[in-house]
């Protein structure tokens, strides 16, 4: 979408969850701004007024947050912001902004979408944050009922930093075309149903597609150049590959 083509929007907060001990999601109600049209996996820029320790003064700042909404959602979009050391925005919005706020929204932007109709399965791939736009295009599928197979493989550190996983696994039991698999790589005593260890080729093979499959990364550029390596060498075909870099 081009940028003459979004929206710049002051939206209330509506409702602030916590979703792990780092990530907390943000939902805006959109009143007066309906519709707002966009594509599972589109983001939106929030911009602000604050401090910025190295000029010791006030200043613009603006950071894109993936919408974790489904675009059926017609009266309300959501985003999911993880709190960064030293990172301005994402540390106003967990510490400073509470419900009832109005904030500076201007959207939809981004290509990394999901499409209808261009395959009937579908891999994502995600690590910590990078579950946001996936919840988008999940909710999305569910609640169109489309024909389309999905299997997330969600990797955290930990059990308690799997962001929706209560939301996830509600929809495997409701869905049969939805599959989860947890992994993480930090064990701690939490219980967990799940493999323990990062993403490799032993991992990736074992969840393969059929032919027609199309992949979905999103994560940090090194990340994302080995998962590609791993599934070229698999024998995924780079152009069902689709990756989001941070």
């Amino acid at each position: 979408m081009a940028a003459r083509d979004q929206k710049e929007m002051k939206l209330v907060v509506s409702e602030i969850r916590p979703e792990t001990p780092e990530i907390k999601s943000f939902r805006f109600d959109l009143r007066s701004n309906k519709p707002f049209p966009f594509r599972p996996g589109q983001f939106v820029i929030i911009t602000a007024e604050l401090w910025n320790p190295k000029r010791n003064r006030m200043g613009p700042a603006n950071r894109a947050f993936s919408l974790s909404s489904s675009p059926t959602d017609e009266d309300t979009i959501e985003i999911a912001a993880k709190r960064y050391e030293g990172g301005r925005m994402t540390s106003w919005l967990h510490d400073t902004v509470k419900t009832g706020d109005v904030l500076n929204v201007k959207g939809p932007a981004g290509h990394y979408v999901f499409t209808e109709g261009e395959s009937d399965e579908i891999v994502l791939i995600a690590g910590g944050i990078g579950i946001a736009p996936y919840r988008s295009m999940i909710r999305y599928i569910l609640a169109k009922e489309l024909s389309v197979r999905i299997k997330l493989l969600y990797s955290a550190r930990t059990p308690a930093d799997f962001a929706f996983k209560p939301e996830f696994d509600t929809a495997m039991k409701q869905h049969p075309n939805f599959q989860c698999v947890y992994t993480i790589t930090r064990p701690d005593e939490t219980p967990l149903t799940g493999r323990t260890g990062r993403f490799d080729e032993a991992f990736f093979r074992d969840h393969l597609g059929p032919l027609g499959t199309l992949y979905y990364l999103c994560g940090p550029d090194q990340m994302i150049k080995e998962q590609s390596q791993i599934l070229t060498a698999l024998g995924v075909p780079t152009p069902m590959i689709r990756t989001e870099r941070w």
